[in-house]
This record gives structure tokens, sequence and C-alpha cells, in this order.
């Protein structure tokens, strides 16, 4: 049955009359103040190649802003490539988003003013901004498949939500010896596991089934890590450039997605070398790169090419008839693009 208002969208994400819906993935604009127009080109030139029905933002989209003023010209630069091609898009925010003086929640309502966003808020109670389901529906209104989009937050020095009973350090987390390596970002709250869950099993009761979904956050989850010490097992593709970035806490999300048999993908941005995929348990998970002219890349020094190298975004093609079967690869741009 259709569902009710509460999970519509001012622009219905729906598959073609042939049973198709593409999604193209972007993350890691980086988009500062005086950066030129070469992450524009690139987003331009992967909507261009790759013909998307739906266009999602992977986070850190925007970064160096020090005022509102600075923000808006930013967010015009990248809203441009889809609103030009009237081409409905989302976002979910990333470490960098956030400024001093900059808010998300400005941030996100600057978002949803732009014609053909679809991004949303999301419940106020929960820690972060942006923290929402979006349908994709069949011929009949249906929903058949959906996006999760998650906030997942900064870092443990800049939380959005403090981790922490007060009066404790940040320190008793971010200990001398750290389970997987040197990163600092924080992790995803269990209110926002638990609205997951309940918005699923609300959505499995209205749609009399389980809805396939793709869920995308810009910091990668803990398992991410078994696609890489599993490669054979995990049919892992793609490239494996720099160490996970993931939070030291495990926020038990994968976990969450596991039991409920509805996530059958889990993509990341942040870590702009990996654009590697895989399948653990079931579900599928990796990268989708950067696109941004201004974020690190690739070494200078790399025989395989520069610093642009494996600047692109990933694509995922979801069929109506078996929506659970989500194909999807990487795709670059030339690094001639980012000559100005």
């Amino acid at each position: 049955m259709p569902l009710t208002d509460k999970y519509a969208t001012k622009i219905p994400l729906t598959f073609k009359k042939d049973g198709t819906f593409r999604i193209l993935m972007m993350s890691d604009l980086h988009h500062k103040p005086n950066t030129g127009k070469a992450t524009v080109r690139a987003m331009r030139c992967l909507i261009d190649e790759t013909k998307p029905d739906f266009v999602l933002l992977a986070g850190d989209n925007t970064t160096g802003k020090a005022t509102n003023e600075e923000f808006l010209p930013l967010l015009a630069d990248i809203a441009s490539p889809m609103e030009e091609a009237n081409i409905p898009w989302a976002h979910v925010f990333g470490n960098h988003d956030k400024s001093t003086d900059v808010s998300k929640e400005f941030q996100q309502a600057e978002y949803e003013k732009c014609p053909h966003c679809v991004s949303k808020a999301g419940p106020a109670e929960l820690p972060g901004v942006g923290n929402y389901f979006l349908p994709v529906l069949d011929e009949r209104g249906e929903c058949v498949f959906g996006v999760w989009c998650l906030d997942s937050h900064q870092d443990f020095l800049t939380p959005d939500t403090p981790a922490f009973m007060e009066g404790e350090s940040v320190w008793e987390i971010l200990l001398p010896d750290r389970l997987h390596g040197r990163s600092d970002d924080d992790f995803i709250r269990f209110e926002q596991i638990m609205w997951y869950w309940n918005t699923s099993v609300e959505l499995e009761k209205l749609c009399g089934h389980k809805i396939p979904s793709l869920m995308a956050l810009h910091i990668p989850l803990f398992e991410f890590y078994a696609i890489t010490r599993n490669a054979g097992r995990t049919g892992m593709r793609g490239e494996f450039g720099e160490k996970i970035c993931c939070s030291e806490i495990n926020s038990g999300l994968f976990a969450a997605c596991l039991q409920r048999g509805d996530v059958k993908a889990i993509f990341a941005g942040h870590d702009h070398n990996n654009t590697f995929d895989g399948i653990y348990c079931g579900i599928r998970m990796g990268f989708d790169g950067s696109i941004g002219a201004a974020a690190y890349g690739t070494s200078d020094h790399d025989p395989r090419g520069g610093k642009h190298r494996l600047r692109g975004g990933r694509i995922f093609d979801i069929s109506a008839s078996n929506p659970a079967d989500i194909k999807t690869e990487m795709v670059y741009v030339d690094e001639r693009i980012y000559e100005d």
C-alpha cells in the first residue's frame, strides 16, 4: 500500500517505466571559498556520463566557510549541476561540514530551499542533523526501495552530542594504543540506531514487507575492515589506498542492520583514496572515493597517475523487479577536468 505523507518527498523518487532506478553518490567535495569551479565541472561530467535518476552527496560537501554568508555561494555552486539538470538530490553531512559559526541547522534549512533537494532535517530529538528515509516508488506509487541517510557527526573533540557522562574525558576513549588506528572520528548514536530500527519496523507494517535499502553516511563503520581483511571471501573490488578512518567506538549500527535484514548496502565517503567494496554477512559495503578538487588525493608520485587519479563517484543500479540485488560500480573523472 502507498506510504503515508510522513514519508513523502517534495519530488517523488520513482522508478523509470523500464523498472530501473540509478543513484549517483559523490562525496568529499570539500568545496570552499576561492577554490575555483573544477569540482563543479567534475560533478557535471559524472552526471552527464551516468545519467542518474537521483544524486546523493555523501558528506564533506563544503568546508572552510567562516560565516553563513560565505556558505551560501558554496551551496549554490555544488547544487548547480543537479538543479540545472532537474535531478532530485539529497545530502548527508560529513565531519568538515560544520564550522564554528556556520551550524548544520542553518545549512540544512538552506539545502532544503533548493528546488530539487529532497533532504530532510529529520527528527529534532535525534543526535545530529539529517537523519531520514527516502522512499523510491514504483509506477503504482508503492515503496519498493529506500535510502537511509544518517549524520555520522564530526570527531570526539567537536561533538554534536557529548559521548560521555559529565566529568569524563575524551581521552578515556582515545587511548594511546588504539583499536584500529589514529582516527578521532565520532560514532553513530544509539538514538539514531533505535530510530532506524523503529522506522524500519513501521515501514514493514505499512508496506507488508521489508524495504530493501541503501544506507549512506560519511564516516565508515568498523565492520568495513571485514572487507579488506578477507578480500577473497568478500569479493573485494577496487582500491584500498588508505587506512579505514572509522570511529574507535563500534556503534552497533551494522548489527542492527543485519538483524533487521532490509539494508542491503552501506556506503561511506571520508576516505578519499578508498574505492573498494565487498559483501560481508550479505551486506555490500564500501566507499565512493572523492570528487573534490581541493580534497586530498593520491600521491603526486603515484606511478599510476597524479593527485586526481581516483576522483569520481559511485553508481547504484536498482531494479523494481528485484530491488534487493543492488548493482554498483565506481565511475571516474578524467584528471584533465581539474586543470584550470
